[in-house]
């Protein structure tokens, strides 16, 4: 029986693993797992029962049909010149390494490859799962990948040109929200007696409120703050701050996200030339 395969056992590489066997949607019989230490899989086999785990990535390329390499983008290539005689014409190699190109990929596997950036938001099936597929892939192997996906997620196609901009959207989003909201607090604990701990989860619960309220009343960002800042109010005030302020700061970061993305882009493509 062919499996689905994982190599990498990251935090998003673990995300899925955990995510797609605790919804059902993946048996553990179906599952193979390689990871350069085996201390950080093996209490996977008492979980569940019938897994596959090994340091070999080769192993694990040979036992899987559907094929996730979950490494960092500079050890991407890397990976598939290790695996490369491993993996057959009906192989189905999905990478969710940002920075790698589809085109990266082919260089090493001329097969079916399908780019998916997650979110780590995912862990309680609130996710996004960006998707792009290459025209190898066929319909049977989108449906079961995207059958994967969606018991965690929601999955959402993207033109691979778009997948930077996106994935600011989606998968770094959790990360920056964090940064956002803990200035917000560290600023308001300034002026109050308030602990820390409490104002992070009253922050923490009206973020699930707002996030709640504006998709069940399918409400946008501008009528929420009509609603919110009536004219003349307090919340006004503030918003005018950050009208004043937020565009140009975040203006710059997505200069410097996609000015990373373009870096690592051409530290891969020079380990692609390299080699050809």
């Amino acid at each position: 029986m062919k499996k689905t395969g994982f190599i990498g056992y990251g935090s998003m590489g673990s995300m899925l693993i955990n995510g797609f066997l605790k919804s059902g949607v993946l048996e553990a019989e179906e599952t193979a797992i390689s990871n350069r230490t085996m201390t950080k899989i093996e209490n996977l086999v008492p979980e569940w029962k019938g897994i596959t785990i090994t340091t070999d990535n080769r192993i694990v390329a040979r036992e899987s049909d559907l094929l996730f390499v979950c490494v960092r983008p500079l050890d991407v290539l890397h990976v598939l010149d290790e695996i490369k005689d491993d993996l057959t014409s009906s192989t189905h190699l999905v990478s969710i390494a940002g920075c790698v190109t589809i085109s990266d990929i082919e260089s090493r596997f001329p097969g079916q490859v399908t780019k998916v950036i997650p979110s780590i938001t995912s862990e309680v099936r609130e996710g996004i799962a960006l998707v792009c597929h290459n025209s190898k892939v066929t319909k049977d192997r989108m449906e079961y990948l995207e059958k994967l996906l969606g018991a965690i997620s929601r999955v959402v196609h993207v033109r691979e040109n778009d997948f930077e901009v996106a994935a600011d959207f989606t998968s770094c989003a959790p990360g920056m929200i964090a940064a956002i909201f803990d200035c917000f607090v560290q600023a308001g604990l300034k002026h109050s007696e308030i602990k820390s701990d409490v104002a992070q989860r009253l922050v923490i619960s009206t973020l699930l409120g707002t996030a709640k309220l504006m998709t069940e009343k399918g409400i946008g960002f501008s009528e929420l703050i009509r609603r919110v800042a009536t004219k003349g109010g307090i919340t006004e005030e503030g918003v005018k701050v950050l009208n004043n302020h937020l565009p140009s700061a975040f203006d710059e970061v997505f200069f410097k996200t996609l000015s990373k993305h373009e870096i690592v882009k051409e530290m891969i493509k020079s380990q692609r030339i390299m080699v050809l």
